[in-house]
């Protein structure tokens, strides 16, 4: 049996070969990422960090400053978006690639760099606080950030592959071409026209993210159902261990 993360990760593993793959995806931490911890004030703080009021559109990027992340091509798909809409970017992280990104920035007076937030209550927060996340990764094999963020309410903007793909609403979230700044502009483009709208949808659709309890459930099964008739006796043995 092989265990598999997310659905398209199930899918390429199929297509090369694989047989019993069965798919367990990851989850949120219980109680914690919740629409009611938006903060209007938090919300006002960001957006003037971008120099913009609180009438514009308060995008947030998360993760580290790596190549895979696309940081600088989700800042292009900001800055052009926002050319026909006040659009704020908040992009929490940092890493190797951190002057690339910088640099990045420079390019418009609406894109923000904070360091990463460790403390997990105000990462919840700041996430519930935003109105749509931005992701620019298309190999994550789960995309947890995405997943934390559906649970704070926020709507998706997401590339069409890998992991974050699953996480996909048709209620409230946008699809863009993976890789494509110009595609990723453009699904900015509807979710700001989609309006409260789409805040709405994704609040109502908040409490169907993945939990993290339910994913150690499924995993515990699957690993019984693999060892047969010993298999409480085998997990209780290595629980011990």
């Amino acid at each position: 049996m092989v265990l598999s993360a997310s659905h398209s990760l199930s899918r390429r593993l199929t297509a090369g070969g694989l047989a019993k793959v069965r798919t367990n995806p990851m989850g949120v931490t219980p109680g914690l990422f919740s629409p009611t911890a938006r903060d209007a004030d938090v919300r006002r703080r960001l957006l003037a960090k971008c120099g913009l009021p609180e009438q514009a559109t308060l995008l947030l990027g998360l993760g580290r400053h790596g190549p895979e992340k696309r940081w600088p091509m989700v800042i292009e798909a900001a800055v052009a978006a926002g050319n026909d809409h006040p659009v704020g970017l908040v992009i929490l992280g940092g890493g190797r690639d951190e002057a690339k990104v910088a640099r990045a920035a420079r390019s418009s007076p609406h894109v923000y760099l904070a360091a990463p937030e460790r403390d997990r209550a105000r990462l919840a927060t700041l996430l519930a606080s935003g109105d749509a996340l931005v992701h620019g990764c298309e190999s994550e094999t789960f995309c947890m950030v995405a997943a934390e963020a559906q649970a704070a309410g926020l709507s998706l903007i997401l590339p069409d592959e890998g992991g974050a793909s699953d996480r996909i609403r048709a209620e409230c979230d946008q699809a863009y071409a993976a890789r494509s700044a110009r595609s990723m502009a453009a699904a900015i483009a509807r979710r700001v026209e989609a309006g409260e709208a789409a805040r709405e949808a994704a609040v109502a659709l908040a409490g169907r993210a993945p939990a993290m309890d339910a994913h150690f459930r499924r995993l515990f099964a699957d690993y019984r159902a693999a060892l047969g008739r010993d298999g409480d006796t085998i997990l209780r043995s290595a629980a011990n261990l």
